[in-house]
């Protein structure tokens, strides 16, 4: 059976006519961000008093495969002092919603030449992110930049939230009609089920395919219709 990934470059090439798009998220999809968590974390931990040095030491040992998805989930269990648990979440959250910490992101396996086969098929690529502007538009742009992403020339968009406070799934749902006048929407990329249905519902002629990374608690099922990958790797 072709590849899923295989299959849209194809459908890329096909429909290049009609100004083929392809959509991708950002974090937990083109980007693993759990070494910006790590490296916050170690950070928060070196700063602990001595009388933590215990709870020091477990945060320090931690790397990326051992974060769930919650902080809370990730350092309770191993026996964090719950206060100590509560500091950290503060320290994640002031450092990690920034242009600084995009420094830390990993590209998916696969991902930049896989994005750059979009690009060179005549795919106008559009990174449609939760990131907003203010705290995050330079980082990521840097980032994409360094990486080998196509980004700063014509057929690249970059969507961002204007406001951090925005929720990102509801951004999303409002800009999609302003990305449809772009072209034909041949394949979108998330890690969120609920935004790949919310994609394949309205592209349902498109590939609507779900990084299998991690997503947040809670998720709905995702559509029958949907394609699930690992990471961007393909024949």
């Amino acid at each position: 059976m072709e590849h899923p990934l295989t299959r849209i470059l194809a459908d890329v090439e096909r429909h290049r006519a009609e100004r083929p798009v392809v959509i991708f998220d950002l974090d937990g999809t083109l980007y693993d961000n759990r070494p910006r968590t790590i490296r916050i974390l170690h950070a928060f931990a070196a700063a602990l008093e001595h009388a933590h040095a215990r709870d020091a030491a477990v945060i320090r040992a931690l790397g990326p495969d051992d974060l769930s998805y919650l902080l809370d989930d990730t350092l309770l269990p191993r026996g964090v002092d719950k206060a100590v648990v509560e500091r950290a979440k503060k320290a994640w959250f002031a450092r990690f919603f920034t242009d600084t910490a995009c420094a830390d992101d990993v590209p998916v396996r696969g991902a930049v030449p896989f994005a750059r086969a979009c690009y060179d098929r005549g795919a106008t690529v559009v990174y449609l992110t939760g990131r907003d502007i203010p705290g995050m538009l330079v980082g990521t742009v840097r980032t994409l930049r360094d990486d080998g992403f196509p980004i700063g020339v014509p057929r690249t968009e970059l969507v961002f939230k204007p406001t951090f406070e925005e929720n990102d799934t509801a951004f999303k749902v409002r800009v999609v009609d302003a990305i449809h006048e772009l072209g034909r929407v041949v394949a979108t990329f998330e890690n969120e089920p609920g935004n790949c249905n919310m994609f394949r519902a309205r592209w349902p002629d498109s590939h609507a395919v779900l990084v299998t990374t991690q997503h947040a608690p809670g998720a709905p099922a995702l559509h029958d219709a949907c394609v699930r990958v690992p990471n961007f790797d393909h024949p």
